[in-house]
């Protein structure tokens, strides 16, 4: 009802309770609940007698009547599961799959209490930044899996750069930085069998208007410190949704090499030296290409390495 009652008042101009209680099929106590609780979420809705309700200021707020706004996506946003305050978006993606929720659906809070990157790292999710998770069910070979996130953050590199004068860098495998400094993370977690994906989640943490902790000023940066300006989260994630939608279209269609050589335009390690750090061993040599599955090829004094995984660290 909400998404409804905005689309009335989105003109600017006034328009009465009774008009859209009669537009909507229910009370003028039920649209002024609705209205109350627009203005408690930040709207500013003025109210006059006899002439009605006139909407006077969005808030930049990541319900979903403000996401869908103008989103002309196939798959991604067809549903979207907001929350003020969660542990994590992705451990609530996990429970939604569990439900069969559909292809697409978008799972987005202000903050998260147990945000985490790649080996269960702790990832500070305060207000201002933008923390969400897709629900996937791509269906393509695992070995394919590293191209989901490859497609995710071409989406967020186009988007940035589109409402920002920002140029960003991706890092293989999951980062994207900004002057060298880790402006967003993105965890990949699926479930396979031995020919296919059943279902993979995307969670992305991307520092917008955030605060950053002293700490990790160091090595972290934001779209506000780097230039100044609040970004409005829902213009921006509304954007990262729609270049998200036709990546995925083209990793459902095996279109592997369009995401290929999207992420070769943001991407800065070719002929690079580097070190990849895992669990086991540390490898170090010079990045000769990134193969058709997203894993890096790497020279070394042992020849030529496949690298499916790993820290980077450039040399």
């Amino acid at each position: 009802m909400r998404e409804k009652i905005l689309e009335l008042l989105d003109k600017g101009v006034f328009v009465s309770g009774e008009k859209i209680a009669q537009r909507l099929g229910v009370s003028r106590t039920a649209v002024w609940k609705q209205v109350k609780s627009l203005q408690e979420l930040g709207y500013t809705i003025e109210s006059v007698r006899n002439k009605g309700y006139r909407l006077i200021v969005r808030p930049d707020v990541l319900i979903p009547e403000e996401i869908k706004k103008g989103l002309n996506t196939r798959i991604i946003g067809r549903e979207i599961r907001y929350f003020k305050t969660i542990s994590s978006t992705n451990a609530y993606a996990k429970q939604l799959v569990e439900k069969n929720i559909q292809e697409g659906t978008i799972v987005v809070a202000d903050v998260q209490t147990k945000g985490r990157g790649r080996k269960n790292r702790t990832w500070s999710s305060n207000y201002g930044g933008l923390w969400f998770s897709f629900v996937l069910y791509p269906h393509i070979p695992p070995e394919r899996g590293m191209l989901v996130t490859m497609a995710s953050s071409v989406a967020v590199a186009h988007a940035i750069k589109e409402n920002t004068n920002l140029n960003p860098i991706i890092k293989w495998p999951n980062d994207l930085l900004i002057h060298n400094k880790k402006i967003c993370g993105i965890l990949t977690e699926l479930d396979a069998e031995m020919d296919r994906i059943n279902y993979s989640i995307v969670g992305i943490g991307l520092n917008v208007n955030n605060e950053l902790d002293v700490d990790l000023k160091k090595i972290a940066s934001s779209i506000y410190l780097e230039t100044g300006i609040q970004i409005p989260r829902v213009r921006l994630l509304r954007s990262i949704l729609t270049y998200f939608d036709e990546q995925y279209d083209a990793l459902k269609s095996d279109n592997y090499e369009k995401i290929r050589n999207d992420w070769f335009t943001y991407a800065n390690i070719i002929g690079k030296k580097i070190q990849v750090q895992t669990e086991k061993t540390t490898t170090t040599g010079t990045v000769s290409t990134i193969d058709d599955s997203g894993c890096l090829i790497l020279e070394t004094n042992q020849g030529s390495i496949r690298i499916v995984s790993g820290d980077v660290t450039y040399l």
